[in-house]
Formats: structure tokens, sequence, C-alpha cells
């Protein structure tokens, strides 16, 4: 269970970073609105954005 969400949005980055192998502690998730981003300890950045239609994760290339 995934406590401690502000938003829809928020929940589902999680359990997709969870669901993706992102283990917390190693990485650091920044959420606005329907979009995220995940760092890694070396400053490496992974841009997400929520579609609120299709209910699912996409990774911005």
């Amino acid at each position: 269970m995934i406590k401690g969400c502000r938003s829809i949005a928020e929940y589902v980055f999680r359990r997709w970073m969870s669901d993706n192998g992102f283990v917390n502690g190693y990485f650091t998730l920044e959420v606005n609105g329907n979009k995220a981003v995940i760092r890694d300890k070396a400053g490496e950045t992974l841009n997400l954005t929520y579609d609120g239609v299709e209910k699912c994760v996409q990774v911005e290339v």
C-alpha cells in the first residue's frame, strides 16, 4: 500500500515506480500536476506524464 500521496497522479506514479523496480531510497519523485521527474543519486532523470483519460503513465522521450 502506498501512503501519503497528495493526488491520484502521485499515487499512480509511485505505483508505476514500484512495479518497474524503482526502489525508494535510491530514487526521488517530484510531482507537479500530471507530470513527474524521477531522479537517481547520480542526478540522472526520467520524465513521466500521467494520462488521466487512458489511466496510464507514459515515459517522455
